[in-house]
Parts: structure tokens; C-alpha cells; sequence
């Protein structure tokens, strides 16, 4: 599909990379899980020394795996949050709609995530350092990776109630004016098909 030129725009660069946040994000799921059930879930029980088995390797891949876990659970909602504020300056102000406005999306959805998991894995390296990073004693470092994704959401929230309220205004003049805007009844489509 990347040969056809119609499909080289700024709203399918992030629709893409939407669908590789999801991808990435059940992927460092299944990883994470899986290095947790073999380091830390048949193995407790078979050894008498839980210390031994907590060996520098294996515990810095099981902690390598959460962390990625964390990075990409916060650029799938990141990457959301693009969708919401590129649907948003399309329909209401005229804010990085340009062609060449594909950048800010870039950093926005895989760059701010880095933010706070670079800072959540240095207080858990720092005081939290035991087994797979899975236990939270402290939820203070918690809500270093669930702030943001709270953040985030509630913006999507608030766009999306703008853009419905922008929906039904004009959806309230075309049926004045007798014909259908073919951009409200895009977005209303797209609307009902992410809320699925």
C-alpha cells in the first residue's frame, strides 16, 4: 500500500504508527509475561535460595521487558492522543494539518513516553530495585508512568466531546441547507469506528 502516492499524507503516517502502538504494545505484553513466568513463576517454587535465581542476567532482562512494557502501553496512549488532536485541527482550528507537520506527531507519540519512563526506571533502579519491577511499594514512582496516560485520556475525552458538539452543529445546518457535508459524515464514521 506504501506504493501508492494518494495514501502519503499526515493522517495515514499516524494511523500507521497508531496500528505499530498497538502492535508493539501486545508484543512487550507477551514478553514481559513470559520472562516473568519463566524467571520468576515455576522457578520460586523449585529453588530453596530465591537470591541465587535473582542473578544479575536474568533479572536485568526481566526489568528490561518491563520497562519496554511501560514505553509502549504509554506510546499507544500517546499515539491516541495524536489521533485526537490531528482529528481535531482538521475539524476545528487549522493547528498541524500541513503536509510537513508529521514531525510534532513523531515526538509526541514516541518521544514523549520516554519522559516518564526514563525517570520511572531510574527511581525504581534507585529505591524500588527488587525482582521484575512488577510489586509497587512506593506508588508515588507509579504514578511517574500513569499520570501522563490519565492526562491524556482526559484530553481525548474533552476532544472528543468538541468534536461531537462541531458534529451536531453542522450536522444541524446541512439538514437546513439540504445536503449532507461529506467531511461530517466522514468524521462521524471514524468517531463510531474508534469507539467500537
Amino acid at each position: 500500500m506504501s506504493l501508492y502516492r494518494k495514501l502519503h499524507c499526515t493522517r495515514n503516517y499516524i494511523h500507521a504508527n497508531l496500528f505499530l502502538s498497538f502492535i508493539l504494545r501486545a508484543v512487550a505484553v507477551i514478553v514481559k509475561d513470559t520472562m516473568l513466568d519463566r524467571h520468576w513463576g515455576r522457578e520460586i517454587i523449585q529453588q530453596v535460595d530465591v537470591s541465587e535465581m535473582l542473578s544479575h542476567k536474568a533479572a536485568f532482562g526481566c526489568r528490561a521487558a518491563q520497562v519496554m512494557m511501560q514505553y509502549c502501553v504509554l506510546a499507544n496512549h500517546f499515539w491516541f492522543f495524536g489521533e485526537a488532536i490531528y482529528l481535531y485541527s482538521v475539524l476545528i482550528s487549522s493547528v498541524l494539518v500541513d503536509k510537513n507537520k508529521y514531525l510534532p506527531y513523531l515526538f509526541l507519540g514516541w518521544g514523549t513516553p520516554l519522559l516518564f519512563v526514563i525517570p520511572w526506571s531510574v527511581m525504581k533502579l534507585l529505591k524500588e530495585n527488587k525482582e521484575c519491577w512488577g510489586a509497587n511499594e512506593n506508588m508515588n514512582f507509579w504514578w511517574i508512568i500513569r499520570f501522563p496516560i490519565l492526562f491524556a485520556s482526559l484530553i481525548n475525552f474533552l476532544i472528543f466531546i468538541r468534536i461531537l458538539g462541531v458534529i451536531f452543529s453542522k450536522l444541524r445546518a446541512s439538514h437546513q441547507r439540504r445536503y449532507p457535508d461529506y467531511k461530517v459524515r466522514q468524521v462521524t464514521f471514524i468517531i463510531f469506528c474508534y469507539h467500537l
